[in-house]
């Protein structure tokens, strides 16, 4: 390689690792990673297709120098019918860069019916890469060349699988990135709306372990819901629900798909998926709630002080009023206050009822000594 060719590397490596912008979103960075690669490989479009980590199926990504609604019409009609999609040459090989003539006759592919959509792009000749992170498939990268082109030779095959693996790489450290950012422990599960687990962190299924079996299962939050406060052991969780969306990347990263097995199947029945549900799965998320950390939002939706929230979160760890003084180094006097405006903001008055609804328990739930006020 020339010193062109040298630079242009060096270049391409600088874009990758160094220059991030504050969001940590790889799909913000895929232009800028496209464009460093040209000077080093000629081609005339290309694409990011996510892959959901759960089902499998292909996603909305990036597409550069692509018509964007061709794409989408990829997705929804044409799929079925790529060489890539029917063989799977790279899904099967992960980290492993395929060439379609490798796989299909070109010319008679062209000529059927997905030829309608190669047609639609400047794509004729092209190279795929599907890199795994965790034993996931993170998503398909490709890049085209023209009928007019010739086809990818073994040094550019060995030249995008490189670029594919420190593309990857670079996902990946974003992903711990924006973990670290957060600051808070988060534990993930990806649940149908049958109640089957799909896929769990090893966070999330310490949590569902801590769960009794023999109590009422607990409710997940529906749709309408921001939240549901649970307890877990000693620990208190906000838990919420999102639907899955492998575009964004990150967030599912450190989520293990799990095969069915009556272990996962004994962690599922102690959860109930809310009345109504309609999402065919989504993830649920949950947050320990630190009283040395600020609470964020309306945890409670009571309109607490940030003090209330802290006090709301020892009473739901079942602290009594003057062991929550002693921890937040309150007055005896103010606690007692906070705990009767507690009270008052969730129209209840005694400890199981509130314990109730700043939970979202079910009636019947174990109960607890209520603590003197």
């Amino acid at each position: 390689m020339g010193r062109h060719g040298s630079s242009s590397l060096f270049a391409l490596i600088d874009i990758i690792y160094n220059r991030q912008p504050p969001v940590h979103d790889p799909l913000a960075l895929m232009p800028e990673w496209f464009d460093a690669l040209r000077p080093l490989l000629s081609f005339s479009s290309g694409v990011f297709i996510p892959i959901d980590p759960v089902g499998g199926r292909l996603c909305p990504g990036y597409a550069h120098d692509c018509d964007r609604h061709a794409m989408g019409d990829y997705l929804a009609h044409y799929q079925t019918l790529d060489p890539y999609v029917i063989w799977q040459p790279a899904l099967r090989n992960p980290d492993t860069v395929v060439r379609l003539s490798d796989v299909t006759d070109i010319g008679r592919t062209v000529r059927g019916e997905f030829g309608e959509f190669m047609n639609r792009l400047p794509y004729f000749h092209a190279l795929a890469v599907i890199p795994h992170l965790s034993g996931l498939p993170l998503g398909a990268f490709a890049v085209h060349r023209r009928r007019r082109q010739r086809d990818f030779d073994a040094r550019e095959m060995a030249l995008f699988q490189w670029f594919v693996g420190h593309t990857a790489t670079a996902i990946d450290y974003l992903t711990l990135q924006r973990q670290r950012d957060q600051r808070r422990s988060l534990a993930v599960l990806v649940i149908s709306c049958d109640g089957s687990i799909q896929a769990l962190s090893a966070e999330a299924m310490q949590i569902l372990e801590s769960l009794p079996d023999k109590t009422p299962p607990q409710i997940l939050p529906g749709r309408t819901e921001s939240f549901r406060i649970w307890r877990s052991s000693s620990e208190v969780f906000a838990v919420s629900t999102r639907r899955v969306d492998p575009v964004r990347i990150i967030g599912l990263g450190h989520v293990s798909r799990v095969a069915p097995s009556p272990a996962i199947d004994r962690l599922a029945r102690r959860l109930r998926v809310a009345a109504g549900e309609q999402r065919h799965q989504f993830a649920v998320t949950f947050e320990k709630l630190d009283v040395n950390k600020e609470v964020r939002g309306e945890i409670f939706g009571l309109q607490l002080t940030p003090q209330q929230k802290r006090v709301a979160i020892l009473l739901l760890k079942r602290y009594e009023p003057r062991q929550i003084a002693d921890i937040l180094a309150l007055s005896p006097y103010t606690v007692r206050e906070y705990v009767k405006e507690i009270y008052r903001r969730a129209g209840v008055n005694g400890y199981d009822k509130l314990i109730r609804t700043l939970s979202g328990a079910t009636a019947g739930g174990p109960s607890t000594k209520r603590p003197s006020t």
